[in-house]
């Protein structure tokens, strides 16, 4: 039986017992494993270990996918074979080994490479992604959240997917249906308006992930040449720095703003910018020597 084919018959059998919101991100997981050098039309049985490894790997070092969203894909491709040892369609399950995660990327976005990336960016043929790139900045929005703004309400609600809706008077963007299950409230300022402004306020008409990716491809080899850390996501860790350093924004309305339900999470995208950190010790310059002054004096 080729995979598309167990697909059809059984999808309503996939994930059956999950949330609705986990069960359709996890069968879109396994429709762009499907479009993948052409696995739909694989026999189930022919589908082997390494054809997975080489989309993880896909996933991970040509579209940037962090290793904990790779690991995602890896769970749902499990699943999706499970059930097919379930039926006996397939002897056995594939073993497919989860990759180690990095607990936090450690970077954000310095302003040169904010400037450097947003130069490749308006001279590309796509000049499209500086305006994701802006809103990521300004927002800590998740690509696909900032996707997800002015798509159809309606249809998102019947397939549990993320839809934002930008307040009347273009003050927050009101994301529904959210990665974490919670609606959320996102403050916009004036730069992250002109962006959306820009994209028509439906960021998803003008993108397709081949020009993304490509675009975003060329801005990181101009930048820093190979980083395997200098990915989209990095926006949310940059949004989160420099709200934390330079304006020193408390670390509970920081999660907030990113949506994140735990406060260690919110720990783990805020950075100390070198700056700061040799502010801070700068004021312990001369400690030392006035102990010393002090030491005599009483001697």
């Amino acid at each position: 039986m080729k995979m598309r084919e167990f697909y059809d018959k059984h999808k309503e059998m996939l994930w059956n017992e999950a949330c609705e919101q986990h069960r359709v991100e996890n069968i879109r997981k396994i429709k762009k494993f499907f479009t993948y050098e052409d696995i739909a039309s694989r026999d189930i049985d022919d589908v082997k270990e390494v054809d997975v490894d080489l989309f993880i790997n896909h996933l991970h070092k040509v579209e940037g996918l962090a290793k904990s969203t790779c690991n995602r894909y890896i769970a749902a491709i499990s699943g999706f074979f499970k059930l097919a040892v379930k039926y006996r369609y397939i002897k056995d399950h594939l073993k497919i080994k989860q990759t180690k995660e990095i607990l936090s990327r450690p970077r954000y976005f310095t302003e040169e490479e904010i400037t450097k990336v947003n130069e490749i960016l308006d001279n590309s043929r796509h000049p499209w992604v500086k305006h994701f790139f802006t809103l990521g900045l300004m927002t800590g929005m998740r690509k696909g959240e900032i996707l997800s703004i002015g798509l159809d309400k309606e249809e998102c609600k019947k397939q549990g997917k993320t839809y934002g809706v930008i307040s009347k008077d273009r003050k927050i963007v009101h994301l529904h249906q959210t990665k974490n299950g919670h609606d959320r409230i996102v403050p916009l300022n004036d730069d992250a308006n002109n962006a959306l402004l820009a994209l028509n306020d439906k960021p998803s008409s003008f993108y397709t992930q081949k020009s993304f990716y490509n675009t975003w491809q060329k801005a990181k080899k101009y930048v820093v040449g190979n980083d395997d850390n200098f990915v989209f996501h990095v926006t949310r860790h940059t949004c989160a720095t420099t709200l934390a350093n330079d304006h020193g924004v408390p670390t509970v309305l920081i999660a907030e703003i990113l949506g994140h339900r735990s406060m260690e999470t919110t720990k783990r995208y805020v950075h100390g910018k070198q700056k700061n950190l040799s502010a801070i010790m700068n004021q312990l310059t001369g400690i030392s020597n006035n102990r010393g002054e002090k030491t005599n004096a009483l001697g």
